[in-house]
């Protein structure tokens, strides 16, 4: 992967910290599309993440949107997380670091961002900022800035419009909802899918005291947490520029589990697709979560959410 470090490093005066794209041939044509979408926690449990991304229902999918993907930091093995992904799907992809780490003393480079990945070739690559707020004192070693990702692919010789963004947790829905708005003011006209941790918690958890709130309040009125769309402003949006989240996802089913321990009741919907110009397969939404066997210890706090999309 050295030519991919240099490719990085290459790219550093279009934004601090990459793109970097590595396309290779397309190996389908059908019309269905099977879209996947992973908070991947770093990224480090690339085989049990290939695992699962090999098993139905998430086998053989067409797009992969993945945030939370580190490029050789320390917690992943120093691996090249969305590379060595790829390269073991046969996919392509594009992938921009949201964030690097100071701590590496003049070590090689270390990333944490966001990744799209095709079974088609990728263009037009788009780096989108997003609105961030003041970052936490114990994360002040990161330098950058939150940024979403686009990408086109052609389908049925039709261009298709791919973006992954991960939204801030510690913030609150109005931050969010300025987030988004920052990243669709960017983002290409017409057909699209995007798709990522949107964080939708329906509160501000910038404090250990609206932490301790919000549990209190996920135990007293928990459907809100799995169906946070009427306390998050960013799906209105969505709904503003033409994006559709109805039938992409499974309707009240939580996506984040803490521990496996905390009851799937409380447990909240974080991560979303939303389509644009395209129409979800009825039925084809689940959530499928983040290990490799019933009792098998999870790999992301995260679930992967998949749907069928008929292009």
């Amino acid at each position: 992967m050295e030519e991919l470090a240099a490719a990085f490093g290459a790219a550093h005066s279009a934004h601090a910290l990459g793109p970097i794209m590595v396309n290779r041939p397309a190996h389908t044509g059908r019309r269905l599309l099977k879209v996947v979408a992973f908070n991947a926690h770093g990224g480090g449990s690339l085989d049990k993440i290939s695992t699962v991304l090999r098993r139905p229902p998430l086998n053989d999918p067409d797009i992969i949107l993945l945030s939370e993907m580190d490029w050789r930091m320390r917690r992943s093995g120093r691996q090249e997380t969305a590379a060595e992904l790829a390269a073991d799907l046969g996919m392509s992809f594009a992938y921009i670091g949201e964030f690097g780490d100071r701590s590496a003393n003049g070590g090689p480079v270390s990333f944490v961002g966001n990744a799209i990945l095709s079974n088609r070739p990728l263009t037009d690559v788009r780096v989108l900022p997003l609105a961030r707020r003041f970052i936490r004192p114990r994360i002040r070693r990161f330098f950058g800035t939150p940024t979403g990702l686009a990408a086109k692919v052609v389908v049925n010789r039709q261009p298709l419009t791919l973006g992954i963004a991960h939204l801030n947790s510690r913030w609150n829905p109005k931050g969010r909802e300025s987030q988004m708005k920052q990243y669709l003011a960017g983002f290409p006209a017409g057909a699209a899918i995007i798709g990522g941790d949107f964080n939708t918690t329906t509160v501000d958890l910038s404090s250990r005291a609206l932490l301790i709130k919000a549990m209190t309040l996920s135990l007293m009125h928990c459907r809100r947490f799995r169906n946070p769309q009427k306390w998050e402003p960013l799906f209105e949006c969505l709904r503003e520029s033409g994006f559709d989240t109805a039938g992409a996802n499974a309707s009240g089913v939580a996506t984040f589990t803490p521990s496996r321990f905390v009851p799937p009741i409380v447990r909240p919907k974080l991560d979303w697709l939303a389509l644009r110009g395209l129409k979800p397969i009825a039925g084809s939404a689940v959530v499928v979560p983040a290990r490799t066997s019933l009792f098998a210890p999870r790999f992301s706090d995260h679930d992967f959410i998949m749907c069928t999309v008929e292009a």
